[in-house]
């Protein structure tokens, strides 16, 4: 079972999803737009 994470904080949207060739975690920074 794979355990995915997701934060969003101060813009910053970082995902987590643990692999077996790579558990470093990924950050991805998106822009909030507002409508």
């Amino acid at each position: 079972t794979e355990k995915v994470e997701a934060e969003f904080e101060n813009g910053m949207l970082k995902v987590t999803a643990p692999k077996a060739e790579e558990v470093k975690p990924k950050v991805v920074k998106v822009k909030a737009s507002k409508k």
